[in-house]
């Protein structure tokens, strides 16, 4: 089965036809206002030959009301509203010029609205409304045909005044259907290009991570490292040294978004007192907003600076009721409380 390409711009980069086209461009402004001069030329060189003068003078600002509406910005399809009334002014200017139309001999550039309107379609079905033009060319055919018969002329005679009107639409049918393909190849490619810009962005986010992590590693574990490998017994202060320096690390690990400065310190002076600390992350990120995590911060500091016995601090997977969990064990109590995703206390027992 053939797949239908279909455009639909959903944001201010998006490219449709009209874009294509530049419609709102000063070239676009000035090929409205030729379309507009041109309509006024023909209808003041072929008044004399209409049996009335009134007919074109509407017919002109009709037409030319209808074409500016018609360039105006706006994403595609062009709206629905707007679009009925470029079918009305083609019906009306139709309308109106058949009454004057001369019922014999020559009509020349007389019936110089049917090719202004064919321009107001053919620019409908580049926006997007290809129905809605086939229908104002519809009407505008049966009141041409009409009229032939009416004055008898014969419909013949009124189909050959339109046959080539008809052709450019079905020639503007196949440009916009091309144009249209064109467009969403674009917006493919734009979309495509966004992607690999993200991909490229968070791959790089990633790796400054990883150098951000291997950098806190480093300025902890190898003075360390370095003290072990140049031999000789450690000191009871360098031995607790390395123990605050192990923890910090497995709290950066297990914990990460729990790991914060204010939580790490605290947590090393409670492993001073000879508090057990355990910080779990099992959540992959912080809370949704920073005043959250603000108050977790604070409620797990002063957990730990008044903590005798052990202290676990854990952060819920997403999706929980609960959000933190602080389980306190002492010597003659065991107290747990649960905070919310605003960091709130939900419970204290």
């Amino acid at each position: 089965m053939r797949r239908r390409l279909r455009l639909r711009p959903d944001g201010a980069s998006a490219v449709d036809v009209s874009r294509l086209l530049s419609l709102e461009t000063d070239g676009g402004s000035l090929i409205l206002g030729m379309f507009i001069v041109t309509n006024v030329a023909f209808a003041l060189t072929t008044i004399g030959t209409l049996s009335t003068a009134w007919p074109a003078y509407v017919a002109v600002v009709v037409v030319s009301a209808a074409a500016v509406l018609l360039v105006r910005p706006h994403p595609d399809p062009f709206p629905l509203r707007d679009s009925w009334l470029v079918v009305s002014a083609v019906v009306v200017s139709s309308i109106v010029l058949s009454l004057a139309l001369p019922a014999e001999g020559v009509i020349g550039r007389a019936s110089w609205h049917l090719g202004s309107n064919m321009w107001l379609l053919w620019f409908l079905i580049i926006r997007g409304r290809g129905r809605l033009a086939w229908l104002g060319a519809a009407l505008m055919t049966a009141i041409t045909v009409g009229w032939a018969m009416v004055v008898g002329r014969g419909w013949g005679a009124g189909l050959s005044m339109l046959d080539t009107q008809l052709g450019m639409l079905v020639v503007a049918s196949v440009f916009a259907r091309a144009l249209r393909r064109t467009a969403w190849r674009i917006n493919a490619l734009s979309e495509r290009s966004v992607e690999a810009a993200a991909a490229a962005a968070a791959s790089e986010a990633t790796r400054q991570v990883r150098l951000q992590r291997a950098s806190e590693v480093a300025r902890l574990a190898v003075p360390f490292l370095t003290r072990i490998v140049d031999g000789g017994p450690l000191s009871a202060d360098e031995r607790a040294q390395v123990r605050d320096a192990e923890a910090m690390l497995r709290d950066s690990v297990r914990g990460r978004a729990l790991a914060t400065p204010a939580v790490l310190t605290a947590a090393t002076r409670a492993r001073g007192r000879g508090v057990d600390v355990v910080l779990l992350d099992d959540r992959g990120s912080g809370l949704p907003s920073g005043e959250a995590m603000q108050r977790v911060e604070a409620r797990v500091a002063e957990t730990l600076t008044r903590a005798a016995g052990s202290v676990t601090v854990r952060l819920l997977p997403a999706g929980r009721d609960a959000a933190v969990t602080i389980v306190t064990v002492g010597p003659e109590r065991v107290e747990r409380t649960l905070l919310d995703v605003d960091g709130d206390v939900i419970t204290a027992a």
